[in-house]
């Protein structure tokens, strides 16, 4: 909703500049103001929770805070193998068996210092079949010493 004024335009790929017709203080009683309703969930999330100004996420207003790290070598294989088991495609043990490969290759990246997201890791799955999900997984790790 809030950002630095700068929006891509889809086609072009360019940067454009525009302004926001709604205000901080705008917002914050959108969230819990007077006008605002009862009984909701908000989820709000960042990549860089240290640039949020501190009125935004006080106390009462942000009642819990979850940080959604990288993925560890246990989360990859589960995740792999929810994604690709119980197809038609691809026979249960089979998935089993690149599943454990898959955590088996994020173990040694790990040891690397190299990182992957969840978000990584389901993007890689929604293109690709199993197959080349596992060939492709080692490129998309990243070096954490960047």
């Amino acid at each position: 909703m809030f950002s630095d004024g700068l929006e891509r335009n889809a086609d072009s790929g360019t940067f454009y500049s525009y302004q926001s017709s709604v205000t901080f203080s705008g917002f914050l009683n959108a969230l819990d103001g007077v006008a605002s309703g009862e009984e909701r969930i908000i989820f709000m999330t960042t990549n860089h929770v240290e640039k949020l100004d501190p009125a935004l996420i006080r106390p009462g207003r942000v009642d819990l805070s979850v940080l959604v790290g990288d993925a560890s070598p246990a989360q990859a294989r589960m995740l792999f193998t929810r994604f690709y088991g119980g197809g038609e495609s691809v026979a249960q043990e089979v998935v089993e068996r690149m599943g454990q490969r898959v955590e088996e290759l994020t173990t040694d990246e790990m040891r690397k210092g190299r990182r992957i997201s969840m978000a990584a890791l389901q993007g890689l799955f929604i293109r690709n079949d199993a197959q080349d999900t596992v060939k492709a997984l080692p490129e998309l790790f990243i070096d954490t010493r960047t």
